[in-house]
């Protein structure tokens, strides 16, 4: 749809007398909207309302968009969809009544424990393979963001692994365990694999690509994209979405939801109040077996 969104922007330039400043800011838009709508799976002419708030979702989680932002970018989409009806392009409009970013109850997506099991084991079975599945345990065993992962260096590791040192937003440093199958996989990834990639020892950072340069974000997304579809899970997988899972899973086996925001790095427990939506079904299980009038 590259041709209908210069369409648009010359439209937008055109017709309404907007500004470089303006158009630009529009193009940017757009392009977090096809890069959410890839990372997804999705198409835009099939999308509702929907799709449209996983996008939105997605950019949340993976990009760090804020409410301001998110709103910008539902603005701007709701004018392209717009003019693709006008140009004939859509037939009809299925977007405009997707909600304001800043009226969502965040209720996070989650894997169960089975399937981020087998989630774990779906990295690629080729050469990279002790690579992906010690960022998969990362991404999990810790609740770390991708850019996290992504950042980790060499001497992140502490007490011999069982530690590690996360950078998170605002440059906060956290230290969050790291469980003994997690150990297992990075010490794996540090003996065998590692060496090949970095042979003179020069890269600081712990997860490196093929080529021994520094693991990207976009790479890591498609490696837990990748290991998900293997895995046969239906669902859009993606880096966040391992960081929800650990949080629903601490909340559902009973911790504390101040540890819950301490391992998350949240500033706000508000943020990490989220989580204890998932909770409910425990909680009927408990109340049905124990209240006499249940």
């Amino acid at each position: 749809m590259l041709d209908e969104r210069r369409a648009f922007l010359t439209a937008c330039r055109l017709e309404l007398g907007l500004s470089a400043n303006t158009l630009a800011v529009y193009a940017s838009r757009l392009a977090h909207l096809y890069d959410a709508l890839t990372q997804l799976g999705l198409d835009f002419a099939r999308a509702g309302p929907d799709e449209i708030g996983r996008c939105l979702r997605w950019l949340r989680d993976e990009r760090d968009h804020g409410p301001a932002t998110l709103a910008l970018d539902l603005v701007a989409w709701r004018m392209y969809s717009r003019f693709l009806v006008a140009e004939h392009v859509l037939e009809r409009d299925r977007i405009q009544l997707t909600a304001s970013p800043t009226l969502w109850q965040t209720l996070p997506e989650v894997l169960n424990i089975e399937e981020v099991s087998r989630l774990l084991l779906g990295g690629d079975p080729g050469a990279m393979r002790l690579r992906d599945r010690a960022a998969l345990e990362l991404l999990y065993a810790c609740g770390a963001r991708a850019s996290e992962v992504c950042g980790l260096g060499l001497a992140d590791l502490k007490e011999k692994g069982h530690l590690v040192r996360l950078l998170g937003k605002g440059n906060k440093e956290r230290l969050v365990p790291l469980g003994s199958a997690g150990r297992q996989a990075v010490q794996r990834y540090l003996t065998e694999l590692r060496p090949t990639l970095d042979p003179q020892n020069k890269q600081e950072l712990l997860l490196l690509s093929s080529r021994g340069a520094p693991l990207r974000r976009e790479s890591l997304w498609k490696i837990v994209r990748d290991a998900g579809r293997r895995a046969g899970i239906t669902k859009p997988v993606y880096t966040h979405l391992l960081r929800h899972s650990f949080a629903t899973h601490l909340v559902e086996n009973g911790a504390d939801l101040r540890a819950v925001q301490e391992l998350l790095g949240h500033a706000n427990l508000t943020t990490t109040q989220r989580y204890t939506h998932v909770d409910a079904k425990r909680l009927v299980d408990i109340h049905k077996k124990f209240h006499p009038r249940a």
